[in-house]
């Protein structure tokens, strides 16, 4: 199995921050190349099982499962069920930590997946932790 991983320094707090992040349909609200969300399946977006429909700005489109959601550790887990990406047996998890001695907060993506389609485990990676960072700035801007 291949990985991606990015991580983010935030100066606001670890409840803020996570308040945003757990929010499985609210991806739209601080990912720019993400222009809309809804659940089609499941009882509501904070309860695993949940499926989203995500639309990119560019009309891509995305299926992916909440698999878990942890308010007491701050972690969402989801899974791509279904999206064009070079990419199968995707998993992803977002933490929230809290940083103690400024008491603003540590946030990880994290993935595992192999790669699909002639694409080596380093340029999936590539397009995951692109993906990820631009993710991340638009939470840092959402903050401002």
């Amino acid at each position: 199995m291949a990985h991606a991983y990015w991580s983010s320094a935030f100066t606001s707090s670890a409840e803020d921050i996570w308040a945003v992040v757990r929010r499985f349909n609210g991806l739209p609200d601080w990912h720019p190349a993400i222009q809309d969300s809804a659940i089609v399946e499941g009882e509501s977006e904070f309860t695993p099982g949940a499926i989203r429909l995500l639309t990119g700005t560019d009309g891509s489109t995305y299926r992916e499962q909440l698999v878990a959601l942890d308010d007491a550790r701050r972690t969402l887990t989801y899974e791509i069920v279904d999206a064009p990406l070079p990419v199968s047996g995707y998993r992803s998890t977002l933490r929230v930590q809290a940083v103690s001695d400024t008491g603003g907060a540590f946030l990880t993506w994290q993935s595992t997946f192999d790669a699909v389609d002639g694409t080596t485990p380093e340029e999936a990676s590539m397009v995951l932790e692109g993906a990820y960072a631009q993710a991340i700035v638009g939470l840092h801007k959402t903050f401002g």
